[in-house]
C-alpha cells in the first residue's frame, strides 16, 4: 500500500520559528561573547593603568638613580595582581612588563605594558578558534629619584660653583628636583 503525503502546511510555522529562533540565540550568544572579551580587556588596561600610578611615584629612597626601578616594578606588579586579573580572564598566561627609564631611549615609553590573549570566536564558523592579542600598555612615567635628584642638584652646584664636590659636607634644600 503506497501512503499518500499530505499537501497542507501543518508545522510550517513550528519549523519556520525554530529556523529563527536558533539564528538569534546564536547572534545573541555571539555578542554575549564579544561583551566578555570587551569587558576583560577593560579589566586588564584598567589593571594596567593603576600599575602604572604605583610604578610612577613608588621611591625607596636610593642614592643611585635607578636604585627604586625594581622596588617600583615589584610594587606595580603587586597593584596589577591586586585586581584579581588572573583569575577572572579565562586562560591567562601573561605577565605585566615595564619599561624603565634607563632601559627605555624616548623616555615618553616609561611605564607598563602588558601583552595578552584571548580567544573571540564561538566556534570556527562564528569568530574562528584562533586567539586574538591584545595589548594594555600604560606609559605615565616615573618620577626622579631622591638618587637622580641629587645628581641633578650636585650638577647644577658643579656649573654654578666650577666643579665643587658633593660628596661631602654638602647641605642642599631641595623642592622636588
Amino acid at each position: 500500500m503506497i501512503k499518500k503525503i499530505k499537501k497542507n502546511q501543518d508545522g510550517q510555522s513550528t519549523t519556520e520559528f525554530l529556523s529563527s529562533f536558533i539564528f538569534a540565540i546564536v547572534i545573541v550568544l555571539v555578542f554575549l561573547k564579544i561583551s566578555f572579551v570587551i569587558a576583560d580587556g577593560f579589566l586588564v588596561h584598567y589593571a594596567t593603568y593603576m600599575a602604572s600610578r604605583t610604578y610612577l611615584v613608588v621611591d625607596i629612597n636610593a642614592n643611585s638613580p635607578g636604585g627604586s626601578d625594581a622596588a617600583s616594578f615589584q610594587r606595580s606588579a603587586q597593584t596589577f595582581l591586586s585586581f584579581l586579573v588572573p583569575r577572572l580572564v579565562p586562560n591567562w598566561t601573561a605577565n605585566l612588563q615595564v619599561n624603565s627609564p634607563r632601559n627605555v631611549d624616548n623616555k615618553v615609553f616609561v611605564g607598563n605594558w602588558i601583552e595578552f590573549r584571548n580567544q573571540f570566536g564561538v566556534s570556527d564558523i562564528v569568530g574562528g578558534r584562533k586567539p586574538v592579542y591584545l595589548r594594555s600598555e600604560s606609559f605615565l612615567g616615573k618620577e626622579p629619584t631622591v638618587g637622580e635628584c641629587i645628581e641633578r642638584v650636585c650638577a647644577a652646584m658643579n656649573t654654578v660653583s666650577g666643579g665643587a664636590d658633593c660628596s661631602k659636607y654638602t647641605t642642599l634644600f631641595d623642592n622636588g628636583c
